[in-house]
């Protein structure tokens, strides 16, 4: 632990001596990437997209889409581009910590050229490695290291709830899980070794780190734990110091709040960005700390610096702080006060219910939701049973297919679900029961293969008959039949469902359902064009609620209405901007 204490306060040492160096990296890193790195990959995709005919990529399409000659030469050339801008980000980090613990003059040019000396690499079999490499760090990278561009690189969450919804499941993703993290965290060493010893392979750099790590696991953990916790704790001290004046003047000036939180609120993003780059900073000196074992040398024995002036950088911290001040006044102020956003209770309510069954709606409805989601199948006799799954294994534990069954032989069945139980459910049963309650039901037509070729004439009639066409909404992830159903009947409120888009929008429907990890500003803009309402689907972390709540999509489909109802009726008039910025912060950051 001595050890570990001597390795961070060098290492403090070392960026406070040559902060001035540091600030100029950070500084032409993050325009390199906001103004290169994000406009070459959007321009890209739009290439491909134009090349290749399509109007946006999803599920049905994407198969297709990326066997396409052109779009795979431009999947190697994106996947190159993210490899150089993580070596050369990191690279040049390692390498001013290497010079500085050891007290060695550098310039920027020589390092410069170091690195691309072992560009070389990347046109060879060995990136291969590289990309194993990073696959495995990403869950370590995109936590420690959140201004990078593994930031938003994550499973959708509809892949993880639904590999979480079984026991089996969720020990098979922690094993996986501990699994990756060992791994990397063994691995970690990889990229520190590749890039300060000019004459290494990324392959032989893998091994050693490999070798390292058995001896000295412990200590590595050890020091990214101090790393990550003395981060979280500046963070939530500077934060608390520095919107007391905005909770006093909330209270006791509430006509200058809404300037005092614009100023608070540019203050903490500058910070932050400042934190989290140090944290980069910091984690490349420890890094090359414990892989050279040079923890005491960082003197300026063999370095020189000019005298540096401070009015440049002082002057342009104001005039950002002022730009992002003027900004966030601005957003505050236009800020939803009254979302109008649909809460959609997803199968129901599954807490202490089985989805998709008579108790689970009217859990649902008590909770408040604005609508209720079902999920429908037509049977060997022609009805409609609300259920999701295409089999009846995993909620009744028998064998059997939904779409060879008869509607009153599944209605006679038990479904278990998390230590409940319940009857499976008709159509007709969910709506009449809606009807009682006053809540309209979001249908979600399962398409298995087997439908009667009047499937959509019948669910229509179904619904003419309760009297609900005009106030249900039906979606389908078939999106040729929702074309036809909307042509059939023009006044009902149709929508397609989608797990993955990329790309625009310019479908014939009322409303789209696409799966959280897909949706952008761009779209949400996009479609409020047309206007085209956009349901986010499955939401069910504050987090997420609260980010699309505050945007004000049209729905939000979650299994925690009680949740999402109570995110919603926060965001009124009388909600103080602190707790606006507290929200915006966590969300961003």
């Amino acid at each position: 632990m001595h050890k570990a204490g001597q390795v961070m306060r060098q290492a403090v040492h070392n960026i406070y001596v040559y902060r001035f160096d540091y600030v100029q990296v950070f500084a032409l890193i993050r325009i390199f990437q906001f103004l290169l790195m994000i406009p070459v990959t959007s321009i890209v995709l739009k290439l491909m997209l134009r090349v290749t005919g399509f109007t946006h990529i999803t599920e049905q399409n994407w198969q297709s889409f990326v066997t396409h000659p052109f779009v795979m030469i431009m999947i190697c050339l994106l996947i190159l581009l993210f490899l150089l801008f993580v070596y050369y980000e990191m690279g040049f980090l390692f390498l001013m910590a290497f010079h500085q613990q050891r007290g060695l003059r550098y310039r920027f040019l020589p390092l410069w050229q170091q690195l691309n000396r072992k560009v070389v690499y990347f046109f060879s079999v060995q990136v291969l490695f590289l990309i194993v490499y990073l696959a495995l760090l990403m869950p370590l990278a995109s936590f420690m290291l959140p201004l990078t561009l593994t930031q938003s690189i994550s499973l959708p969450h509809f892949l993880t709830e639904e590999i979480m919804s079984s026991r089996a499941g969720r020990l098979a993703y922690a094993a996986v899980a501990s699994i990756i993290v060992m791994i990397g965290i063994r691995s970690i060493l990889t990229l520190p070794i590749f890039t300060i010893q000019p004459n290494i392979s990324i392959l032989r750099s893998f091994k050693q780190s490999w070798r390292f790590s058995k001896r000295g696991l412990f200590e590595l953990v050890v020091l990214l734990a101090m790393l990550l916790t003395g981060h979280l704790l500046m963070m939530l001290g500077i934060t608390v110091v520095a919107t007391f004046p905005l909770y006093l003047i909330e209270r006791l000036m509430p006509s200058a709040a809404l300037v005092t939180a614009g100023l608070t609120l540019a203050f903490l993003e500058m910070v932050f960005v400042v934190l989290f780059s140090l944290l980069q900073a910091m984690f490349s000196q420890v890094m090359v700390a414990i892989t050279y074992n040079t923890p005491v040398i960082g003197k300026l024995s063999g370095t020189t610096h000019r005298k540096r002036r401070y009015k440049p950088l002082l002057l342009i911290s104001g005039i950002v702080f002022l730009v992002l001040s003027m900004m966030n006044i601005n957003s505050l102020e236009k800020s939803v006060y009254a979302p109008d956003t649909k809460i959609i209770a997803h199968r129901g309510y599954v807490a202490g219910n089985v989805e998709n069954t008579i108790s689970g709606l009217v859990s649902a409805a008590n909770a408040g939701a604005d609508l209720i989601e079902i999920d429908i199948q037509q049977t060997v006799d022609g009805e409609f049973v609300v259920f999701h799954d295409r089999t009846l294994r995993r909620l009744a534990g028998k064998n059997g297919v939904i779409a060879n069954m008869t509607l009153s032989e599944l209605k006679t069945l038990t479904i278990h679900q998390n230590g409940f139980s319940d009857k499976i459910a008709s159509l007709d049963d969910c709506i009449e029961i809606a009807k009682a309650l006053d809540v309209a039901l979001l249908i979600e037509l399962k398409v298995h293969g087997q439908e009667t070729e009047d499937v959509l004439p019948k669910l229509v009639e179904k619904l003419r008959k309760y009297k609900v066409l005009d106030s249900y909404y039906v979606q389908s992830a078939d999106g040729q039949k929702m074309t036809q159903l909307k042509k059939l009947v023009p006044n009902l409120r149709v929508g397609i469902v989608y797990a993955l888009n990329i790309g625009p929008m310019e479908e014939n429907v009322d409303f789209i359902a696409l799966e959280e990890s897909w949706v952008t500003e761009q779209l949400i803009e996009e479609l409020k064009q047309h206007p085209t309402d956009l349901f986010v689907w499955t939401l069910n972390e504050d987090r997420s609620l609260q980010t699309f709540i505050e945007k004000n999509v049209s729905g939000v489909i979650t299994d925690h209405p009680d949740v999402a109802r109570e995110l919603r009726t926060q965001q009124s008039e009388n909600q103080y901007f602190l707790q606006r910025i507290l929200n915006r912060l966590r969300f961003i950051f």
